[in-house]
């Protein structure tokens, strides 16, 4: 089965657009583009997926379809939990229970109803579908 980077850049050439014309059209940036057409990213947010698809002139669900499949493993609270712990911790290297790969981390500062400072621990990963958004 042809992968995604491969569907939409034979999608693409069909319309006769470049990389940089699917861009400007779909209001995508180009880097983005760039990154799905050279397997660097397997899913696409649900606006991307639309804009290109209307773009090349299919449909979403025809798209999604060339998109990664995972199967899902659930992952432990404890595991979880360590994860959030490190990212207040400033641990930079972390990476991903599901895949091994890099994760993206960052700290949201929140406020609560009595405007105490909390702070999120936040993280997605770079190549499969795990995030940490609570």
């Amino acid at each position: 089965m042809e992968s995604l980077a491969e569907f939409i850049i034979r999608k693409r050439e069909n319309a006769g657009l470049s990389a940089s014309g699917l861009a400007n059209k779909a209001n995508i940036k180009l880097e983005i583009i760039e990154d799905i057409e050279s397997g660097k990213e397997l899913f696409l947010s649900v606006t991307q997926r639309q804009q290109i698809a209307r773009i090349l002139k299919i449909s979403p669900k025809e798209l999604k379809e060339y998109e990664r499949s995972y199967e899902f493993e659930e992952i432990s609270d404890d595991v979880i939990e360590n994860i959030k712990a490190q990212i207040l911790n400033r641990k930079t290297d972390l990476h991903c229970p599901m895949c091994g790969e890099p994760l993206v981390t960052r700290i949201a500062k929140m406020y609560d109803i009595e405007d105490n400072l909390v702070l999120q621990p936040k993280a997605h990963c770079t190549k499969c579908v795990f995030q940490i958004k609570e």
